[in-house]
């Protein structure tokens, strides 16, 4: 058996691999495609895309989640921006230099044009901080690259220049539907897409939808899921243990929640936790919320899910960026307290801990399992996880 685990890890934890930013891993899962498209075929149904330039896995979950999305991503703004930014690279070849003020001009112009609901405005800080965000991410994913900048970044100023060159893989981001998706209003329409003709409750269909929810989404909780997943995974947990145990990964089942392990690569940035210091902050919250389901001042329904108001749980983050400094960076203790506070909601909910609902969050039993005890060091900025990055 042709071992497969570093491919499909790396496959599973960037958006894709380029060649020309890593040819060696590139050839790597060139070479061993086959042996990774029966894994996918098998369980997940998902498309291995192999370019002469890229490879890459349409990670397509089964479940909408709140930690849906672009990680750096803050405002529909941004989604909205990213689209007009890839019609405009859309014409350019590799290797075509452009300038950020016709990228700009082009990207207000289009907004018009489409009669958008916003258009933005870069006399705003947040638009061009939306802005900043989108192009951030396509310098990551090395659809442009900079080739020269003012010391004066766009966020802090309009009048910024920036030179920027096409890769030619802009084509490329935006994934591929099998049906008309121009009738589509809402997220479950197009989480349905794949499914159509097909009886989701049986065979092929809910193998994927279980597996792509274990290696696409944090955790897999029973009240999200469909009551024949969860029968599924419980059903053949065995088999799906040891078939996982063999991609490096440990399967963990409970009554009301299953997800997979990593030790070898924990803290690398995708897992959690990791070495952010906001991964240390997220294990203290957790702790605490713990305690108060223990002492029954969170009280828990059938699918272990509690419940705590927006007002309690920003009490909790005062006390931590307040009172417990030293397990803090100094760009954590540097922002605002409502900024610090959204921050490590927003990062709890996109790993599972927090869902958002009427009153408040709920709190999700993931928490049970990733929570750490304080340990006072005299004298040393502690880390809870090894944590050596601001954010």
């Amino acid at each position: 058996m042709v071992d497969i685990t570093n491919e499909l890890r790396a496959l599973l934890n960037h958006f894709w691999i380029v060649k020309e930013d890593d040819p060696t891993l590139y050839y790597e899962i060139k070479r061993k495609q086959g042996y990774i498209r029966d894994f996918l075929t098998k369980n997940l149904g998902s498309r291995l895309i192999v370019h002469d330039r890229f490879i890459k896995l349409e990670k397509f979950p089964a479940i909408k989640t709140q930690g849906s999305g672009i990680a750096s991503f803050e405002d529909v703004l941004d989604y909205v921006l990213l689209c007009i930014v890839l019609l405009y690279l859309e014409d350019k070849t590799r290797g075509d230099i452009f300038v950020l003020s016709s990228l700009i001009e082009y990207v207000k112009n289009t907004a018009v044009t489409m009669e958008l609901d916003h258009v933005p405005d870069w006399n705003l800080r947040r638009d061009r901080q939306s802005f900043t965000r989108v192009m951030n991410f396509l310098k990551d994913i090395s659809v442009i690259k900079v080739k020269d900048e003012e010391k004066v970044s766009f966020k802090d100023s309009q009048n910024a220049q920036v030179l920027y060159e096409a890769t030619g893989l802009a084509n490329y981001v935006m994934r591929l539907f099998a049906n008309e998706i121009f009738g589509y209003t809402n997220v479950d329409d197009f989480l349905k897409d794949e499914w159509v003709y097909q009886d989701e409750e049986k065979g092929d269909v809910r193998r994927y939808r279980v597996y792509r929810n274990l290696l696409f989404t944090p955790v897999l909780f029973t009240k999200e899921a469909q009551v024949s997943d969860y029968d599924y995974v419980k059903r053949l947990r065995g088999h799906m243990k040891e078939e996982l145990e063999g991609l490096g990964y440990e399967l963990e089942v409970t009554r009301n929640m299953a997800f997979l392990y990593e030790y070898e690569n924990s803290i690398q940035k995708e897992n959690f936790p990791n070495n952010k210091k906001i991964s240390d902050i997220v294990l203290m919250v957790n702790q605490r919320l713990y305690q108060m389901i223990i002492n029954d001042e969170i009280i828990l329904d059938d699918f272990e899910v509690g419940k705590i108001s927006k007002e309690s749980l920003e009490m909790i983050l005062k006390d931590i960026k307040m009172n417990y400094s030293d397990y803090l960076s100094k760009a954590f203790l540097g922002l605002a307290l409502y900024k610090f506070q959204d921050e490590v909601v927003s990062y709890m909910k996109e790993y599972g801990f927090l869902r958002e609902c009427e009153d408040g969050y709920e709190v999700m039993p993931s928490i049970a399992r990733f929570n750490a005890k304080l340990i006072k060091e005299r004298d040393a900025q502690l880390d809870l996880f090894g944590g050596d990055e601001h954010v």
